[in-house]
């Protein structure tokens, strides 16, 4: 008996159906446990498309064992060709996880988490050996996108980037009182650009006060606990802006 029949102690043989049906049922189980918590934060790489990329490694690297091992005669494979065309394969469905917003690009972690549970099915498929490596990963995985997503929300790591433009009453300070503003709500401001605002008659949300105008454009890094929404109800409130655009 081979110790790298074992996992966890249990003695599993890849070689009959049996033990590859519990490997395949264990590769559905971790990443399926991946996709909830990918799932839960609305992503659209969720519960079935991680079970399904965890278990079709696990099988690939199943036949790819299997060949290695020869399975007509002494006709021996080699075990790594078919495998490893799935690292390169799980990497054109990860790019689609990817979008882009503005300035900002989305899914990059929900890619990884897919990547990464493509490469804990393959642990699984090699040998019950390295199926503790898969277990010990997964869980490794699940820590890093729970309490690691927890720290980046509470200690603002992580701020989303955008453009906003606003037209503002230049008299009595306005354009201060919007980087006030700003500041208040933790908004960081990469870069401005002032110019001389268009004028403001006929616009119907203008002050009646309104003279001189400035037009802002900024580039601002919003906190994640800081909803757009939000922030755009708070730029509504100050009398000074005319407008205001969040692109």
């Amino acid at each position: 008996m081979s110790s790298l029949d074992k996992f966890f102690g249990l003695h599993i043989d890849p070689l009959t159906i049996e033990g590859k049906t519990w490997v395949v049922l264990l590769a559905a189980l971790l990443g399926g446990l991946i996709g909830l918590e990918r799932q839960w934060r609305g992503n659209a790489a969720g519960l079935r498309t991680h079970i399904l990329v965890c278990l079709g490694s696990t099988v690939i690297t199943l036949c790819s064992v299997e060949i290695g091992h020869g399975v007509r005669g002494n006709n021996v494979g080699d075990p790594g060709h078919i495998a490893a065309q799935i690292v390169s394969g799980v990497g054109f469905l990860g790019a689609g996880a990817i979008m882009r917003d503005g300035m900002n690009v989305h899914g990059i972690t929900t890619a990884a988490s897919v990547w990464a549970t493509a490469g804990i099915g393959i642990a699984l498929g090699a040998s019950p050996h390295m199926g503790e490596l898969g277990v010990v990963a997964t869980l490794v995985v699940l820590a890093t996108l729970i309490p690691l997503a927890w720290l980046e929300k509470k200690f603002m790591l992580k701020q989303d980037s955008r453009v906003l433009i606003v037209e503002v009453v230049a008299a009595d300070n306005g354009p201060a009182e919007v980087m006030e503003l700003l500041t208040k709500h933790k908004v960081g401001v990469l870069s401005v650009q002032s110019q001389s605002g268009m004028s403001s008659e006929g616009d119907t949300t203008s002050s009646p006060t309104a003279g001189a105008t400035r037009h802002l454009r900024m580039t601002v890094s919003l906190p994640v606990a800081l909803e757009t929404a939000r922030l755009s109800t708070a730029l509504s409130q100050l009398p000074c802006i005319l407008s205001f655009q969040i692109e």
